[in-house]
């Protein structure tokens, strides 16, 4: 009886888009290492399981080019010879892009026929040779193994796809808002059999949380992994000797965060080799090694995750940054000569701003800094850029471990709550009248020694006003991309763990909030996003 393979579609997907990358990163560490065994045998290994399982799933141009590729590695697990800077890792790794394009096209059920006569010319010319291990050999061996694959099938593995357990993180956090519920009516009632089954309720509701969130919860090696060939194969194409180093990739991000980070890394990636490094001879005058350095590292800072791309490159010219921004009237002349280096890092993130005049294929136009910004802004994280001219430049996205559950201080405002992130709150303090003063219309307070600037979120938000209570409150100081500023409110609430839910409607893309949260009592409260409110 046949048997239906096409409920493991998408288990193969993923299974494939693993062992592709696997192959990638093992391909790179042949080319720099010929001798290295043991990227050699996961080579072969992770292709020759690709072939079986294209074989299985019934897609025979995909197992053909594994089957290809395969017979290759095995002369070379058998005693052939790779040579440092010849053909062959390329050649490997343009059969690598080929079954990519097959394993993308079963993602996306299109049927398209692809001639690759060319790739298998190039394969059999480059297939090594040992004394008693030959092409006749080895395709005898294989044509034995590829007659049982079909017979092999997808290994019992058990994953969960991430939007099984996005639908499980929802009943949990449901399960929280209920739990946040039940702590209010028991806080009311002096009822010693519901206390204890709500401070039970509690604990088992704030464990399963925490499990779920640990099931979200990947490397940063899930992305990292796809960057080192995008670097090889940028150098070669601009004719720049580039040394790739990645470090912190077993530090864990939530799934969905690193999904929506990856092109945002790969654009400061591909910028950092095509704009940030110099060619060789440039370096040399330059009296810099004629290998550039670009590092792709993840560190882990509080509740936060802190993703960096540098480079030893040419740096910024903060004079030509400035020149563009006031061509293209983004800034004046005046205000110009105002900015301090960090207030021009921040005009990168202005739509349309490109410090290059030539258009590339490989980092589009010199523009696209400020998609990454808003992306990042979007996730609740923040960009910070330092750079040096001629010595070069840093770029750190600063990244929520999750964006589902949120510790907040919760504020009041008349009858409007809002929830601040607690890891934005630097310290609540009581202003007096004498505190405060306004500059050029603006508010202004003394803090430690500095004067910050004032927010009052009825004024931001047209809450209607009480003569009486208006002048003074509590002031919650926040800090944002390292800058400090005061929001005003009327009462503090205290502090709550917060389900993040997103805007939609009219509400949507609104920049003082970043999502809004049920509260215990069923009310609604916004959740404030303190960037967007400056």
């Amino acid at each position: 009886m046949a048997v239906d393979v096409s409920k493991y579609k998408e288990l193969f997907i993923d299974e494939s888009r693993e062992h592709l990358q696997s192959i990638s990163r093992n391909l790179l560490t042949l080319e720099k290492e010929p001798e290295n065994t043991d990227a050699l045998n996961e080579t072969f290994r992770s292709v020759h399981t690709l072939k079986s399982m294209a074989a299985t799933m019934g897609y025979p141009d995909m197992e053909e080019l594994s089957h290809e590729m395969e017979n290759v590695l095995d002369v070379l697990r058998k005693g052939g010879k790779i040579e440092k800077g010849t053909e062959t890792v390329d050649v490997l790794l343009e059969c690598l892009g080929g079954l990519e394009t097959f394993v993308e096209d079963v993602a996306s059920g299109k049927t398209v026929e692809r001639d690759l006569t060319a790739l298998y010319k190039k394969l059999d010319y480059i297939l090594p040779t040992k004394e008693g291990v030959g092409v006749s050999t080895v395709r005898a061996e294989e044509k034995r193994e590829r007659e049982e694959a079909g017979r092999e099938r997808v290994g019992p593995t058990i994953r969960l796809s991430i939007e099984k357990i996005q639908a499980l993180q929802n009943l949990v956090e449901e399960l929280s808002i209920a739990k946040m519920r039940l702590l209010q009516i028991a806080s009311k009632h002096a009822i010693p059999e519901l206390n204890d089954i709500t401070a039970t309720t509690h604990r088992l509701t704030s464990e399963l949380l925490d499990r779920v969130m640990q099931m979200r919860m990947f490397p940063v090696e899930y992305i990292f992994d796809r960057f080192p060939r995008t670097v090889r194969d940028l150098s070669m194409k601009t004719g720049k000797e580039v040394d790739f180093i990645v470090s912190g990739k077993e530090i864990e991000l939530d799934r969905l965060v690193l999904d929506e980070i990856n092109d945002a890394v790969m654009h400061l990636v591909r910028n950092a080799v095509d704009h940030g490094i110099e060619k060789p001879g440039d370096r040399k005058k330059a009296g810099k090694k004629d290998t550039g350095k670009v590092i792709l590292s993840a560190r882990r800072e509080g509740n936060y995750v802190v993703v960096s791309v540098e480079d030893d490159g040419r740096g910024m010219d903060i004079k030509k940054i400035k020149k563009i921004a006031v061509e293209r009237k983004i800034i004046t002349r005046e205000e110009a000569s105002r900015m301090s280096d960090g207030d021009v890092y921040e005009l990168l993130g202005a739509p349309g701003l490109s410090t290059t005049k030539k258009i590339t294929d490989v980092s589009g136009r010199g523009v696209g800094f400020d998609v990454v910004k808003s992306k990042i802004k979007s996730l609740g994280g923040s960009v910070r850029i330092s750079s040096e001219e001629g010595r070069g430049t840093n770029v750190e996205l600063r990244l929520p471990l999750t964006t589902a559950i949120i510790q907040s201080l919760l504020v009041g405002v008349e009858k409007e709550k809002y929830a601040i992130p607690l890891d934005s709150v630097r310290e609540i303090i009581a202003v007096g009248e004498k505190d405060l003063k306004s500059v050029k219309g603006k508010e202004i307070f003394a803090y430690r020694e500095q004067v910050l600037p004032l927010l009052r979120l009825k004024n931001i938000f047209d809450v209607p006003r009480n003569k009486d209570k208006d002048r003074i409150g509590p002031v919650v100081v926040v800090e944002r991309d390292e800058k400090l500023f005061g929001i005003m409110v009327d009462t503090l609430l205290g502090r709550q763990e917060t389900v993040v839910k997103p805007l939609g409607g009219m509400l949507k893309g609104r920049k003082e909030f970043a999502g809004a949260t049920i509260l215990g009592d069923g009310s609604v409260a916004f959740i404030l996003d303190v960037c967007g409110l400056v």
